[in-house]
């Protein structure tokens, strides 16, 4: 008797087993497992997300809403600089154009300074052979110096004709700007947070009437540059032109400079003084 009792517990025991291993492989539960799974993936997006995401405050800038005359957006500003005192006593002009898009913040800065005409008189007193041509120190030493202003994500390369803003460090961007002269372009300093606000260099599709293949390039390569990186800034910053006239007395510079595009109504924001 106590033997069929054994046998009979034991037959249990291993149809209970067997019925739970039954329930094991065939999942009662798949939906619940379905959602844990979306769950967890839906967790690991959101925290991946995080990370990528630009969580800066919008730029309140008007340059993103500028057109051309015809009528495309984002297009930014067309101008002229006159340039003096070149190689051989030439001039000449370099049409620059503004791109909003690369770096909306550097722009936004460029384009008040020069409806203040900041850069008239200012000459180009950094000249490094096949690199760059830096300037963007008023002529008046009593003229105040802009704030810095917030670095843009660098999304355009250094290219030759490239127009970018000069910086000592991270949100350092003032008035100062270089012109990339380098044949093969400047791409290393891409990675250093340079970023390009606009190019000598214009589509004429935007800008019916003007060039679009390195619009006055060739006038920039004969800024003078026989002083090489000789001139002080500091000097420049507290006795301005005065300093570099009687003691860089060669230096070319930027005459006067204008909007090409203003006369057309290009501007969306209205009109410009």
């Amino acid at each position: 008797m106590q033997r069929y009792s054994l046998l009979k517990a034991g037959g249990a025991l291993i149809f209970i087993c067997g019925f739970v291993a039954l329930l094991f492989r065939n999942d009662p539960l798949p939906g619940v497992r379905r959602a844990a799974m979306r769950h967890r993936l839906k967790t690991e997006k959101i925290q991946q997300g995080v990370v990528k995401r630009d969580f800066r405050n919008p730029v309140d800038t008007k340059a993103k809403e500028e057109e051309s005359p015809t009528g495309k957006k984002n297009a930014g500003r067309l101008y002229t600089f006159e340039l003096t005192s070149l190689e051989g006593g030439a001039t000449g002009k370099v049409e620059i154009q503004t791109r909003p898009s690369w770096a909306p913040i550097g722009v936004e800065r460029f384009h008040e300074l020069m409806d203040e005409k900041f850069y008239d008189q200012a000459k180009f007193f950094r000249v490094v052979d096949d690199f760059i041509i830096q300037f963007g120190i008023n002529a008046d030493p009593a003229k105040k110096k802009p704030e810095k202003i917030s670095d843009d994500p660098v999304v355009q390369t250094n290219s030759r004709g490239t127009l970018t803003f000069a910086m000592a460090g991270k949100n350092s961007r003032t008035c100062q700007l270089f012109i990339n002269t380098r044949k093969k372009g400047n791409a290393f300093l891409d990675e250093q947070g340079f970023a390009p606000i606009g190019e000598c260099s214009l589509d004429d599709t935007l800008w019916p009437g003007h060039s679009s293949i390195n619009s006055g390039m060739e006038y920039v390569d004969m800024i003078y540059d026989g002083y090489g990186e000789k001139p002080d800034q500091g000097q420049i910053q507290t006795k301005g032109n005065a300093y570099l006239d009687k003691n860089f007395p060669l230096l070319s510079y930027i005459s006067s400079s204008y909007r090409e595009d203003a006369a057309a109504g290009a501007d969306s924001e209205g009109a410009q003084p």
